[in-house]
């Protein structure tokens, strides 16, 4: 990935990609807190880590190879589109799927969603040069505190919880990786996820089909119909256009800010869906990294009309 000229990354942005890159990250958003709940609940059943990422990446097959044999490789060379599938197709569900076996959605709040601004802050300065500075320093110093006081107000974890952490942080680090890879390369948000959709599931399926073991046979058929199209449809194909999307228009710092949402909308749903206390250090947590959010979006600037 080569170094993109510090004026080509901060361009004002047009009012109507300002709010087609907020709709999208609104999309995201709502996917990625359900995406807490549902995974987590989904492991808690019969079904294990790679049976939940087998129904992902059949369904997200089914639904992307219409769009790969459209676009093909949007222009990618080989070893880009290796590293999309690598990070975003393979990488990111493995690795969160693996940490819901062992780790709360709390835990997935803290150490997946909140953890990407820095990621993705650390890697876009490392790679495409994008400053770290203004508005953007005192975004990441709140997240940071937030997740801090998240941290903090978390009852005693759970034996080996400390490995879901680990994956989930893992998993974060994946996703902020394709995250910059997308911006540097310019990739269509469409055709992105036609490749990832393919290129994971020639990849994933025929290992989990013949090798893995598996618990889908004592999971009724509701259940693995709505774990497939959930994560295969919604989780995939729709957040992922989304995402993408949301990435063109205000890029990966400003998107991955907006991103910091989930942790507080997830911790407060886990507490009647999974019975996940929420306590006043959560609490104040959950608002110190709205705020970084709320930093980041305030801050985007807009081109002047003419």
């Amino acid at each position: 990935m080569s170094t993109v000229p510090h004026a080509a990354l901060t361009p004002a942005i047009a009012p109507r990609e300002l709010a087609v890159g907020l709709a999208a990250g609104a999309v995201v958003v709502a996917i990625w807190t359900a995406f807490l709940l549902v995974s987590r609940a989904g492991v808690l059943g019969p079904l294990l880590p790679t049976d939940i990422a087998g129904l992902r990446m059949s369904v997200a097959l089914l639904a992307a190879a219409p769009i790969a044999w459209r676009f093909g490789l949007a222009g990618l060379r080989l070893h880009q589109a290796a590293l999309l599938v690598a990070t975003a197709g393979l990488g990111f569900p493995l690795l969160a799927y693996w940490g819901f076996a062992f780790a709360p959605a709390a835990h997935a709040s803290i150490m997946m969603t909140s953890t990407l601004p820095l990621w993705t802050a650390v890697l876009a300065r490392l790679v495409l040069g994008e400053p770290l500075r203004g508005r953007r320093l005192l975004s990441l110093a709140l997240i940071v505190a937030g997740i801090a006081a998240l941290a903090s107000g978390l009852e005693q974890a759970p034996p080996g919880a400390w490995r879901g952490d680990l994956l989930f942080a893992a998993a974060s680090f994946s996703w902020a990786i394709f995250t910059i890879a997308a911006r540097a390369w310019k990739v269509p948000p469409i055709a992105a996820a036609g490749v990832v959709g393919v290129g994971a599931g020639l990849v994933y399926l025929p290992v989990w089909l013949v090798l893995l073991p598996k618990g889908i046979a004592a999971t009724p058929w509701p259940e693995l119909l709505f774990q497939g199209v959930y994560h295969g449809l919604l989780a995939f194909l729709v957040a992922f256009v989304a995402y993408t999307r949301c990435v063109a228009a205000i890029g990966p710092g400003p998107t991955t800010m907006l991103t910091a949402l989930v942790p507080g909308l997830g911790a407060v749903l886990a507490v009647p869906i999974l019975g996940e206390p929420l306590t006043l250090a959560a609490i104040a947590g959950l608002l110190l990294v709205t705020c970084g959010m709320l930093a980041t979006v305030t801050g985007l600037r807009t081109a002047r009309a003419g």
